[in-house]
Protein backbone atom coordinates (compact mmCIF):
# COMPACT_ATOMS: atom_id res chain seq x y z
CA UNK A 1 0.00 0.00 0.00
CA UNK A 2 2.57 2.52 0.60
CA UNK A 3 4.16 2.10 -3.08
CA UNK A 4 0.53 2.70 -4.10
CA UNK A 5 0.83 5.26 -2.35
CA UNK A 6 3.67 6.68 -4.04
CA UNK A 7 2.62 6.01 -7.44
CA UNK A 8 -0.64 8.00 -6.70
CA UNK A 9 1.39 10.93 -6.23
CA UNK A 10 3.45 9.99 -9.20
CA UNK A 11 -0.02 9.74 -11.42
CA UNK A 12 -1.30 12.77 -10.11
CA UNK A 13 1.86 14.93 -11.59
CA UNK A 14 1.39 13.33 -14.40
CA UNK A 15 -1.85 14.02 -15.11
CA UNK A 16 -1.15 17.40 -14.17
CA UNK A 17 2.15 17.94 -16.48
CA UNK A 18 1.02 19.69 -19.28
CA UNK A 19 0.79 23.66 -20.81
CA UNK A 20 1.54 26.86 -19.03
CA UNK A 21 -1.20 28.30 -16.88
CA UNK A 22 -2.83 31.28 -18.54
CA UNK A 23 -6.14 31.78 -16.55
CA UNK A 24 -5.23 28.88 -14.44
CA UNK A 25 -6.74 27.47 -11.50
CA UNK A 26 -8.08 30.86 -9.67
CA UNK A 27 -10.56 31.18 -12.75
CA UNK A 28 -11.22 27.33 -13.07
CA UNK A 29 -15.36 27.33 -13.19
CA UNK A 30 -15.22 25.53 -9.74
CA UNK A 31 -12.70 27.81 -7.71
CA UNK A 32 -15.61 29.43 -5.49
CA UNK A 33 -17.49 28.94 -2.45
CA UNK A 34 -19.09 25.81 -2.62
CA UNK A 35 -17.64 24.78 -5.86
CA UNK A 36 -16.72 20.89 -6.34
CA UNK A 37 -15.03 18.85 -8.75
CA UNK A 38 -14.57 15.23 -9.23
CA UNK A 39 -12.55 13.06 -11.66
CA UNK A 40 -12.42 9.57 -12.51
CA UNK A 41 -10.30 7.09 -14.67
CA UNK A 42 -10.36 3.76 -16.28
CA UNK A 43 -7.49 1.17 -17.54
CA UNK A 44 -3.90 1.47 -16.33
CA UNK A 45 -5.08 4.06 -14.01
CA UNK A 46 -7.91 4.08 -12.25
CA UNK A 47 -8.17 7.81 -10.45
CA UNK A 48 -11.37 9.08 -8.30
CA UNK A 49 -10.89 12.21 -7.01
CA UNK A 50 -13.80 14.28 -5.40
CA UNK A 51 -13.15 17.98 -4.03
CA UNK A 52 -14.82 20.77 -2.04
CA UNK A 53 -13.59 24.22 -2.17
CA UNK A 54 -14.37 27.02 0.52
CA UNK A 55 -13.09 29.85 1.73
CA UNK A 56 -12.04 31.46 -1.46
CA UNK A 57 -10.50 34.81 -1.92
CA UNK A 58 -9.66 35.67 -5.59
CA UNK A 59 -6.71 38.92 -6.00
CA UNK A 60 -6.59 39.18 -9.90
CA UNK A 61 -4.81 36.76 -12.06
CA UNK A 62 -2.53 34.07 -11.38
CA UNK A 63 -3.44 34.83 -7.36
CA UNK A 64 -5.93 33.13 -5.04
CA UNK A 65 -6.92 31.13 -1.64
CA UNK A 66 -8.99 28.14 -1.31
CA UNK A 67 -9.40 25.22 1.43
CA UNK A 68 -9.52 22.17 -0.52
CA UNK A 69 -11.30 19.09 1.06
CA UNK A 70 -12.01 15.57 -0.30
CA UNK A 71 -11.09 12.33 -1.09
CA UNK A 72 -8.95 10.58 -3.52
CA UNK A 73 -7.66 7.17 -4.82
CA UNK A 74 -5.56 6.20 -6.89
CA UNK A 75 -4.94 2.55 -8.55
CA UNK A 76 -1.63 2.01 -11.02
CA UNK A 77 -1.42 -1.23 -13.32
CA UNK A 78 -3.68 -3.56 -10.95
CA UNK A 79 -1.94 -2.42 -8.09
CA UNK A 80 -4.71 -2.04 -4.61
CA UNK A 81 -5.94 1.09 -4.68
CA UNK A 82 -4.19 3.75 -2.81
CA UNK A 83 -6.83 6.26 -0.98
CA UNK A 84 -6.54 9.43 0.75
CA UNK A 85 -8.46 12.07 2.84
CA UNK A 86 -7.36 15.59 1.33
CA UNK A 87 -7.57 18.76 3.56
CA UNK A 88 -5.23 21.30 2.95
CA UNK A 89 -5.72 25.35 2.87
CA UNK A 90 -4.03 26.02 -0.88
CA UNK A 91 -2.41 29.73 -1.55
CA UNK A 92 -1.65 30.22 -5.51
CA UNK A 93 0.25 33.34 -5.81
CA UNK A 94 1.83 34.21 -9.97
CA UNK A 95 0.85 30.72 -10.58
CA UNK A 96 2.69 29.00 -8.21
CA UNK A 97 1.20 26.85 -5.70
CA UNK A 98 1.58 26.14 -1.98
CA UNK A 99 0.28 23.93 0.56
CA UNK A 100 -0.65 24.00 4.53
CA UNK A 101 -2.13 21.60 6.79
CA UNK A 102 -3.47 21.36 10.20
CA UNK A 103 -1.36 20.32 12.70
CA UNK A 104 -2.20 18.27 16.00
CA UNK A 105 -2.42 21.69 17.70
CA UNK A 106 -4.93 23.09 15.59
CA UNK A 107 -2.04 25.37 13.70
CA UNK A 108 -1.33 25.53 9.92
CA UNK A 109 1.46 24.09 8.96
CA UNK A 110 3.50 24.03 5.71
CA UNK A 111 3.22 20.75 3.25
CA UNK A 112 6.64 20.22 1.84
CA UNK A 113 5.34 19.09 -1.77
CA UNK A 114 5.05 21.82 -4.00
CA UNK A 115 3.42 22.41 -7.49
CA UNK A 116 3.85 24.65 -10.62
CA UNK A 117 0.53 25.33 -11.35
CA UNK A 118 1.97 25.08 -15.31
CA UNK A 119 1.85 21.42 -14.85
CA UNK A 120 -2.02 21.86 -14.56
CA UNK A 121 -2.87 21.31 -17.97
CA UNK A 122 -6.37 20.21 -16.74
CA UNK A 123 -7.03 24.46 -16.54
CA UNK A 124 -5.32 26.13 -19.29
CA UNK A 125 -2.57 26.55 -21.60
CA UNK A 126 0.13 29.36 -21.89
CA UNK A 127 -1.95 31.03 -25.19
CA UNK A 128 -5.12 30.81 -26.57
CA UNK A 129 -5.31 27.90 -29.05
CA UNK A 130 -6.05 28.61 -32.21
CA UNK A 131 -5.38 26.25 -35.00
CA UNK A 132 -4.44 23.08 -35.59
CA UNK A 133 -0.46 22.42 -36.13
CA UNK A 134 -0.02 25.11 -32.91
CA UNK A 135 2.78 23.84 -30.97
CA UNK A 136 3.85 24.88 -27.35
CA UNK A 137 7.08 24.32 -26.16
CA UNK A 138 8.74 21.47 -24.05
CA UNK A 139 8.67 21.63 -19.84
CA UNK A 140 10.44 20.03 -17.08
CA UNK A 141 9.39 19.82 -13.33
CA UNK A 142 10.38 18.85 -10.18
CA UNK A 143 7.77 18.22 -7.11
CA UNK A 144 9.28 18.15 -4.37
CA UNK A 145 7.33 15.05 -2.28
CA UNK A 146 5.88 15.97 1.58
CA UNK A 147 7.90 13.76 3.60
CA UNK A 148 4.59 12.87 5.62
CA UNK A 149 3.70 10.89 2.93
CA UNK A 150 6.89 8.97 1.89
CA UNK A 151 10.45 9.37 2.10
CA UNK A 152 11.22 10.00 -1.28
CA UNK A 153 13.85 11.84 -4.06
CA UNK A 154 12.28 14.34 -5.98
CA UNK A 155 9.90 13.44 -8.97
CA UNK A 156 11.04 14.92 -11.96
CA UNK A 157 8.73 14.80 -15.29
CA UNK A 158 9.36 16.05 -18.70
CA UNK A 159 6.95 16.94 -21.38
CA UNK A 160 8.12 17.07 -24.92
CA UNK A 161 6.84 19.59 -27.78
CA UNK A 162 2.85 19.91 -27.56
CA UNK A 163 0.92 19.76 -30.71
CA UNK A 164 -2.62 20.89 -31.27
CA UNK A 165 -4.71 18.58 -33.72
CA UNK A 166 -7.77 19.38 -35.47
CA UNK A 167 -11.02 20.83 -33.40
CA UNK A 168 -13.32 17.83 -32.50
CA UNK A 169 -17.04 17.48 -30.72
CA UNK A 170 -16.79 15.92 -27.32
CA UNK A 171 -19.22 14.84 -25.15
CA UNK A 172 -18.38 16.00 -21.76
CA UNK A 173 -20.01 16.57 -17.82
CA UNK A 174 -21.19 19.88 -19.33
CA UNK A 175 -22.58 18.59 -22.54
CA UNK A 176 -21.45 18.39 -25.56
CA UNK A 177 -18.33 20.58 -26.50
CA UNK A 178 -15.59 21.65 -29.22
CA UNK A 179 -12.31 21.01 -27.49
CA UNK A 180 -9.15 20.73 -29.29
CA UNK A 181 -6.46 17.50 -28.64
CA UNK A 182 -3.59 18.56 -28.14
CA UNK A 183 -0.87 15.57 -28.10
CA UNK A 184 2.45 15.40 -26.10
CA UNK A 185 4.95 12.49 -24.70
CA UNK A 186 5.32 12.71 -20.58
CA UNK A 187 8.21 11.55 -19.23
CA UNK A 188 8.42 10.27 -15.46
CA UNK A 189 12.20 10.21 -14.77
CA UNK A 190 13.21 7.32 -12.39
CA UNK A 191 13.39 8.09 -8.78
CA UNK A 192 13.77 5.93 -5.81
CA UNK A 193 11.69 6.10 -2.42
CA UNK A 194 11.56 4.73 1.12
CA UNK A 195 9.16 2.76 2.90
CA UNK A 196 9.78 1.57 6.52
CA UNK A 197 13.20 1.58 5.58
CA UNK A 198 13.58 -0.07 2.45
CA UNK A 199 14.95 1.77 -0.64
CA UNK A 200 12.97 0.95 -3.43
CA UNK A 201 13.52 1.98 -7.04
CA UNK A 202 10.78 3.16 -9.12
CA UNK A 203 12.07 3.13 -13.05
CA UNK A 204 10.89 5.55 -15.58
CA UNK A 205 7.83 6.02 -17.14
CA UNK A 206 6.79 7.21 -20.42
CA UNK A 207 3.47 8.19 -21.95
CA UNK A 208 1.95 9.45 -25.09
CA UNK A 209 -0.57 11.59 -23.91
CA UNK A 210 -3.38 13.61 -25.44
CA UNK A 211 -5.25 16.61 -23.49
CA UNK A 212 -8.74 17.39 -24.75
CA UNK A 213 -9.12 21.13 -23.69
CA UNK A 214 -12.21 23.01 -24.27
CA UNK A 215 -12.48 26.59 -24.72
CA UNK A 216 -15.51 27.42 -23.36
CA UNK A 217 -14.64 26.09 -20.07
CA UNK A 218 -10.91 27.03 -19.97
CA UNK A 219 -10.37 23.37 -19.16
CA UNK A 220 -8.62 19.76 -20.03
CA UNK A 221 -11.69 18.06 -19.91
CA UNK A 222 -10.27 14.29 -20.89
CA UNK A 223 -7.17 13.41 -20.51
CA UNK A 224 -5.92 9.92 -22.45
CA UNK A 225 -2.62 8.17 -22.17
CA UNK A 226 -1.37 5.17 -23.31
CA UNK A 227 1.88 3.58 -21.95
CA UNK A 228 3.71 0.06 -22.82
CA UNK A 229 0.53 -0.42 -24.80
CA UNK A 230 -1.92 0.16 -22.06
CA UNK A 231 -4.55 3.31 -22.25
CA UNK A 232 -5.77 4.77 -19.40
CA UNK A 233 -8.87 7.76 -19.80
CA UNK A 234 -8.97 10.20 -16.81
CA UNK A 235 -11.86 12.88 -17.20
CA UNK A 236 -13.62 15.70 -15.61
CA UNK A 237 -16.85 13.59 -14.39
CA UNK A 238 -18.95 16.36 -12.71
CA UNK A 239 -17.94 20.44 -11.53
CA UNK A 240 -20.11 23.16 -9.82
Amino acid sequence: MYKAGFFAVVAFAGLFAAGPAMAGICEAPFMHDGGQAQLAGSGALTLGANLAFSEVHKQGGDNCTARVVGDASVGLMGLPASKSHVDYWLAVHSGKATFERQDPDGKREPVNGKFDLRMLGLFAYGEPISRAGQVFPALRFQINIDKKAVQADPIVIATSKKTVGQRATLQTASGSESCWPIRYTRTVNATRASFNGLVVPIPAMTASVTDWFCPSLNMVMRQESVQNGVRSTVEVTHMQ
